[in-house]
């Protein structure tokens, strides 16, 4: 017997092909970005999207690939995740340049795919890499205009999804949050339509895209549980036992994770301190102030966004969205102040909540429930101003 959803899903116009044109342009979109950054930014050498720097030794085996590489820097974190794509099952020696090797090798997922795509061809895997972190973003747009044209939308909003900060920083420094921002779209589509495999293979591999993925497989078997579906939930927490496996692997194989980011994890702690002492950038104090001030725009949509997770689990104790969101707000109220400092981290690793928040109320749009991710968006996309100078002059030099 067909369940209401079931029905629906059959009973909808077929969207496929509006679907997959928002899919495709989404793809293109952040594919020029990359072409034009490459060229314009990094003088053809594609390893400039992993943003290297000169403050962390690169693998000598790596020699080969001529790796563009930022003087008197620490780079940023793809540089990591590129060296587990050449090494993911620990055998070359790669993980003793990886910084806190423990956590970046639990990462698995868009490392290792880009590794298996690869086929193992060590001159392969970059290439590799950045197509399978644009395969993410594909699916990603896909499913989300799938949800979309479910509840009765447009699918072509799903364009709006190659701004989001996730995936904004993984298009220009190849981190691994566009692969979870994804799978997120995927589990929002396949739990609404009730596939119940195809949510099994997603939550599996979001668990195995970063720790923050566990988040929706404990949401939805919490969700059964209150729903008293204890088959289900038993069911979808096996879910979890590939990464866990995986975790066993890598502990058994790197030294310990100690505290990642120098700082115990006291609810609130981090944010009132970066609150009181913003970091202070080597700018002019005009400069300076606005880029502070989008700073603090980013903490503030953070806060709101946490508020609007709890009152909405308040409102739907049992709600698989509800609760991951909540999950998802309490593990930012808890972070420390070293990860307020990085501009860009708040922004990605927190996109899935920020999505999630706006999405279940589509039906009935609500600038509320948008404000979040439309305060903590700008200071993602200041990141971008500079590239982008680059590459609007290089193509009036062109035509000059």
């Amino acid at each position: 017997m067909l369940t209401g959803a079931q029905v629906q899903r059959r009973t909808m116009p077929d969207c496929r092909g509006a679907c997959l044109v928002s899919a495709l342009i989404c793809v293109c979109v952040g594919l020029a970005w990359q072409l034009l950054t490459v060229h314009f930014t990094y003088g053809g050498n594609r390893t400039g999207l992993f943003v290297t720097g000169s403050r962390f030794p690169s693998p000598p085996s790596l020699v080969s690939e001529n790796l563009y590489v930022l003087p008197n820097s620490t780079g940023y974190d793809g540089q990591m995740y590129h060296y587990v794509a050449h090494d993911p099952f620990l055998r070359r020696g790669f993980a003793a340049y990886v910084d806190s090797a423990k956590l970046r090798y639990r990462r698995i997922l868009l490392p290792g795919l880009a590794f298996i795509l690869a086929l193992g061809r060590q001159p392969a895997i970059d290439v590799s890499y950045i197509a399978t972190n644009l395969l993410f973003l594909f699916l990603g747009a896909w499913w989300l205009g799938r949800y979309l044209a479910f509840l009765g939308h447009s699918p072509a909003l799903s364009i709006l999804l190659v701004l989001v900060p996730a995936v904004v920083t993984s298009l220009d420094r190849l981190t691994v949050d566009l692969s979870l921002t994804g799978l997120s779209m995927g589990f929002l589509y396949y739990a609404r339509i009730e596939s119940r495999w195809r949510l099994y293979a997603l939550l599996v591999l979001a668990c195995l895209s970063r720790e923050t993925g566990f988040a929706l497989t404990l949401a939805f078997c919490l969700s059964g549980l209150a729903l008293h579906r204890f088959a289900q939930a038993a069911f979808y927490s096996t879910t979890a036992l590939p990464a866990g496996l995986w975790y066993l692997f890598v502990n058994s194989r790197t030294p310990d994770l100690g505290s990642v980011y120098g700082a115990e994890l006291i609810p609130l702690a981090g944010i009132a301190k970066t609150l009181l002492h913003p970091f202070s950038y080597p700018f002019s104090p005009a400069v300076n102030g606005v880029i502070t001030a989008l700073d603090y725009l980013v903490m503030a949509g953070i806060l709101m966004a946490c508020c609007l997770a709890f009152s909405a689990l308040y409102r739907n104790r049992a709600g698989y969205i509800e609760i991951a969101i909540s999950l998802w707000a309490l593990a930012a109220l808890c972070l420390p102040y070293e990860f307020w400092q990085d501009c860009c981290s708040s922004g990605r690793v927190f996109t899935p909540l920020l999505i999630l928040l706006v999405l279940p109320g589509v039906a009935h749009l609500s600038i509320t429930r948008a404000l979040p991710l439309i305060l903590v968006s700008p200071r993602t996309w200041l990141q971008l101003v500079s590239p982008m100078l680059g590459i609007v002059r290089g193509i009036l030099h062109y035509w000059r």
